[in-house]
């Protein structure tokens, strides 16, 4: 099938499957797993000593050119999410065709390496191959829950057993401006076509195809201390307790924690926010951490000082909390962060954001020593993390 099939040829495509061709059943060429590689006295060490396990977003292609690259993860990180290598723009990018390739070469590193792996993200409103809003729009709910079934069976089961925790939903609630609905769910092509069961249907979807791996709910805009955040959380709360009466299998909720540098952080409310997710038994991740710098000084020293005080300060509260599982920054060197591409994000004076661990050349800054102090400096609420890590 080709890109230029007409929406009553995409339905029947849905309707036969001819859409998703059958990889599930595939075994991808992942190889052995091997011992961790990651030392003790870098910032995964100093986690797993507290239960919890630090990682970085990765893209394939820097993972699979770059040496210096390959080198600073396999010695840091405990944990490995793709940047876009799983989502459905990449892994479908034509009706009836997948590439794994970027998502296999991703695996087999956090296998070799003995690393974990979290999978991102099967329900987002962005990510989408140009041809799947039109087959939504154009869909039945049985023929859009058909699809859904499709996609979340062929990439979930072809990495069946291996992913620790997948972003089943990604981003569902509204965020800064009027929210359109009383729900406060994001107007997406997947609501549209689906309605709001359709967050419960790809919860239930994932858990057939893995019931070994934890399922998360993914959110944006939760960290910052704003009226509209405080609503936004209390939204989610009430997302949550609802699914957790109905028997959908969640478990986990992620934090995106993507800091801004002139936006307020008060503690009191984000902790209590933090026990709220706690207290319905759900482990929490901390999911795609950076720090935007645009408020900081231009010097670099300074600026990278700045960073790392923010991020000391965040991760002191999240760190309290027992339910905190993982700690996940968005890229690892500021030469691979979406900051400089955002225009919400640019620094006025031009200069490009530091808002990670290593800098542009892959050195350790001022950011890394500050996850290493947190860790060390975190209760250790070990026996707790393992029981939920046992979840399901």
């Amino acid at each position: 099938m080709s890109i230029g099939l007409n929406r009553r040829g995409l339905l029947v495509g849905v309707a036969a499957g001819g859409l998703i061709p059958p990889a599930a059943a595939e075994t991808p060429d992942i190889g052995p797993l091997g011992k961790p590689s990651w030392t003790l006295d870098g910032p995964q060490g100093a986690a797993a000593a507290k239960g919890l396990a630090f990682g970085a977003a990765v893209p394939s292609n820097l993972l699979n050119h770059s040496a210096a690259f390959r080198r600073i993860l396999a010695r840091d990180c405990g944990l490995l999410v793709g940047n876009n290598e799983m989502k459905l723009a990449v892994v479908m990018p034509e009706p009836g065709r997948t590439d794994f390739a970027p998502a296999d070469s991703m695996v087999r590193f956090a296998r070799a390496h003995g690393q974990h792996l979290r999978g991102h993200a099967l329900v987002w409103h962005e990510a989408l191959p140009a041809w799947v809003a039109p087959l939504l729009t154009g869909a039945n709910s049985a023929q859009a829950g058909d699809f859904l079934h499709r996609w979340i069976a062929t990439i979930v089961g072809r990495y069946r057993g291996l992913i620790e925790s997948w972003d089943v939903v990604n981003e569902a609630l509204a965020g800064y401006g009027p929210i359109h609905r009383e729900d406060g769910l994001r107007e997406t092509p997947w609501l549209a076509a689906l309605g709001p069961e359709s967050i419960d249907l790809a919860f239930r979807l994932a858990h057939e195809a893995d019931p070994r791996a934890a399922l998360a709910w993914n959110e944006d805009s939760l960290e910052h201390a704003f009226g509209w955040v405080e609503a936004k959380r209390a939204r989610a709360l009430k997302r949550l307790e609802g699914m957790r009466a109905r028997g959908v299998p969640i478990h986990r909720f992620g934090i995106q924690a993507h800091l801004i540098s002139d936006q307020p952080f008060d503690p009191k409310p984000f902790r209590r926010f933090l026990r709220d997710l706690g207290a319905l038994g759900l482990g929490i991740e901390i999911t795609e951490l950076d720090i935007d710098d645009k408020a900081f000084p231009a010097d670099p020293a300074a600026r990278d000082k700045a960073v790392a005080d923010f991020a000391r300060r965040f991760l002191d509260v999240a760190l309290d909390e027992p339910a905190v599982l993982n700690v996940v920054t968005w890229g690892f060197f500021d030469g691979d962060t979406w900051l400089n591409d955002h225009p919400d994000h640019r620094r006025r004076d031009g200069l490009r954001q530091r808002p990670l661990p290593f800098d542009e050349p892959m050195r350790p800054k001022p950011f890394r020593e500050a996850l290493i102090a947190a860790f060390r400096h975190a209760p250790d609420h070990s026996a707790a993390r393992a029981r939920l890590r046992n979840t399901p």
